[in-house]
């Protein structure tokens, strides 16, 4: 992400403030000023130190790790480069098998700069070669390695308008260019000698690249540029481009976002992105093994998206044939055949993409066991809310932690667990089903305990209820009696009355401080008194009670509880308080705990938007309803205080982590990430993360990492 989008970020007063505090760096102090961009090449971490004009490099061969050093050894090599550089990219390079090499160079360039620096990436040279001037203002720029022996590297860098030189290809007026810039390897470099940048794609009047790759270049054959375009009329659009001086764009669509439907690709749209990234080839299994560049993965761009769906990955799916790429891609679809999800951060927006193949990840499945997996294409993204999310690109779709950890046994299915306890919490031991969850349509899940359950795997939302049984109504407890007046009346609240549905039939239940009655009273009926009070008057007509509770008739304290016939259940959302009682239900009574319910993951199983389409299908289009009901209110087999924990089991869980930045930490500045690398390093799988707000790096251990909390080990600092 680039420093235009993280300007923005920093201005909040907190960040601010962690920006300009101390910090204890845990590693590799270099000075660092302005870290908003890091490029990985041959394995060298190059990283932006804006305020002082140049670049520093991390070196990843060095044990301990650290900086490279300057040929004074007591500071770190600073590359100078051209003023207020925020930005990297990398001659991106792919052997004959389609695995990532480097190049020869790294690009620097400033937002709002109209210069390129071009630096020699070999940790022999490590310097700028040359500084390109461009006279326009630059606004993206991607470049790749030469194909060939004796090839050049060749930059490609979007212009805001055009320059002479492009006037006879694009015509005076309109928009920007594409330009794209030869370059003779540093050994042979010689600036006076450069050929001239030429135009290769005209850009549409107001339009702005954000950013822009090079899809897999090929010995004697044009190369093919993505670029992701933003009109200063509020709409932004994704094209594919052969960088021929043709200007023909081949769109990138997607099905029309429309909350709760399955894609079907008859309405396509332009998609609004602001980030782009592709992928080496990465193999799936023992017979097929996916092409570098077949998927292109963008971050949707929340300023000119229009839709239900605009913050967020996804990829676009370029065919399978890499030398004769499809005329009309569209979205991608995920490992089940169905059209691929948007990958969502639970937090803030995305700040950066890398894609990774063959690096390892420690993943904590539901044996509670940790294991450590290859994952053939690893998908990070950092999020403005400091959060890092891991998805797997190879599959297209999110990491599901929350699963049976031998494959044979496939996904877990979403679930209900069922508790029965009584009045002080203990587990009950004579537990029975009495709790029905139902999505209608959906199967019937055979693990449900003490529960019956009919589900669809990928919408059921996480949460705990509790159906109380003849409860004591919340807000009504330990009320007072004016024992001063003769036949002290039973008053409470009308608000808390009408809003807790007190009817006849419920109980008072007559308390000191020494405990409760034994025997509860029934309601015979209320009285409004018109004071904003309701008199409650006891039902003794029951010889029974009257002579248990005469006892009782002296204490001071009362409570109201449910009844056994109208309405015996309370529910709860959470814990048994009075700000998470949702309402009172009768037995049989089901209760909507949500009727718009969308796919949030999809299983392996899912069978929904298939080319060809299955039928009949296991899973049933959104929106889908989710009720609970309990079944069971005889007194025979429940008592007074009774209650059933249901627990919803979505037996789904993203790989998402941060960083513990408490004020014992010595991360308490690494709060705001932006673009991050990651690559494998003598056998480690690490990611270097670069932070504005701390001005420094982090480098996260994959393979240590804990997902779903605030980390602190298996991290280093660089500052």
């Amino acid at each position: 992400m680039k420093r235009g989008f993280l300007a923005a970020l920093l201005l909040s007063g907190a960040s601010f403030a962690l920006a300009c505090s101390d910090t204890t760096s845990t590693a590799g102090a270099a000075g660092l000023s302005g870290t908003y961009d890091v490029v990985l090449s041959n394995q060298l971490v190059f990283v932006t130190s804006q305020d002082r004009d140049e670049l520093r490099v991390l070196d990843l061969t060095r044990s301990p790790r650290e900086f490279l050093p300057a040929p004074n050894p007591l500071e770190p090599l600073s590359i100078p480069v051209i003023a207020r550089p925020d930005s990297l990219t990398r001659d991106v390079g792919y052997d004959a098998t389609g695995n990532d090499v480097s190049g020869p160079y790294i690009y620097a360039r400033s937002s709002g700069g109209r210069g390129i620096s071009v630096v020699a990436a070999d940790r022999a040279r490590l310097n700028e070669v040359t500084r390109l001037a461009t006279g326009q203002l630059i606004t993206a720029f991607a470049a790749h390695a030469p194909v060939a022996e004796g090839a050049p590297s060749v930059l490609y860098y979007a212009l805001q308008t055009r320059p002479e030189a492009a006037e006879q290809l694009c015509g005076p007026f309109g928009g920007g260019v594409v330009m794209r810039q030869d370059l003779p390897g540093p050994e042979a470099f010689d600036a006076a000698a450069l050929p001239p940048a030429l135009p290769v794609f005209c850009l549409k009047p107001a339009d702005t690249v954000l950013s822009m790759i090079t899809l897999p270049a090929r010995a004697n054959v044009t190369d093919s540029l993505v670029l992701a375009i933003r009109n200063v009329s509020g709409t932004s659009r994704l094209v594919r481009a052969a960088a021929d001086g043709a200007s023909v764009e081949i769109p990138y669509k997607r099905p029309r976002p429309v909350p709760y439907a399955v894609p079907t690709y008859t309405d396509l749209i332009d998609i609004p992105a602001r980030l782009v990234a592709t992928h080496a080839s990465f193999k799936v299994s023992d017979t097929e093994t996916v092409p570098a560049g077949r998927f292109v993965y963008v971050v949707l761009d929340e300023l000119t998206c229009n839709s239900s769906d605009c913050e967020g990955v996804i990829a676009l799916d370029n065919g399978p044939d890499p030398l004769a790429p499809s005329t009309a891609p569209a979205l991608a679809r995920d490992v089940t055949g169905a059209p691929m999800l948007t990958l969502k951060p639970s937090a803030g927006l995305p700040t950066g993409l890398t894609l990774r193949t063959g690096l390892q990840v420690r993943e904590l499945l539901s044996d509670g066991v940790a294991y450590t997996t290859s994952i053939p294409l690893l998908g990070i993204v950092p999020s403005s809310s400091g959060e890092i999310t891991l998805f797997r690109a190879d599959e297209r779709r999110a990491f599901n932690l929350d699963r049976d950890p031998d494959p044979k046994k496939g996904p877990l299915k979403a679930s209900v667990s069922a508790e029965l306890r009584d009045s002080n919490e203990a587990v009950r031991a004579d537990q029975f089903q009495a709790i029905t969850v139902s999505e209608p349509g959906c199967p019937q899940v055979q693990d449900a305990t003490n529960a019956t359950a009919f589900l669809c795997s990928g919408t059921v939302p996480n949460g705990t209820y509790r159906f109380v049984f003849q409860g004591a109504l919340p807000g009504l407890t330990s009320l007072t009696r004016d024992l001063t007046v003769e036949d002290a009346p039973l008053l409470i609240e009308t608000t808390l009355a009408t809003s807790r549905g007190v009817v006849p039939g419920d109980s008072i239940v007559l308390a000191n401080n020494a405990g409760a009655c034994a025997t509860a009273i029934p309601i015979l009926r209320l009285e409004d008194q018109g004071n904003g009070l309701t008199r409650l008057y006891p039902d003794l007509s029951d010889p029974a009670i009257a002579t248990a509770v005469e006892p009782c008739a002296s204490y001071p304290l009362f409570s109201v509880r449910a009844g056994p016939n109208v309405k015996p259940y309370l529910l709860y959302a959470g814990a048994e308080s009075s700000g998470s009682f949702i309402q009172r239900l009768d037995v049989n009574e089901p209760y909507t705990v949500s009727s718009f319910l969308d796919y949030y993951a999809h299983p392996d199983d899912f069978d929904l938007g298939l080319d060809p389409p299955k039928s009949p299908t296991t899973y049933v289009p959104a929106p889908l309803t989710l009720t609970m009901t309990a079944t069971i209110g005889a007194q025979s087999r429940l008592v007074a205080g009774d209650r059933y924990v249901v627990t919803l089991l979505p037996r789904f869980r993203r790989f998402v982590f941060g960083v513990d930045t408490g004020s014992s930490s010595n991360l308490a500045v690494y709060t705001l990430p932006a673009s991050v690398v990651a690559t494998d390093v003598e056998g480690s799988s690490l990611a270097f993360i670069a932070y504005p707000s701390a001005d420094g790096i982090l480098q996260v251990a994959l393979e240590s990492i804990s997902d779903n909390a605030k980390n602190l080990q298996y991290l280093r600092a660089f500052q």
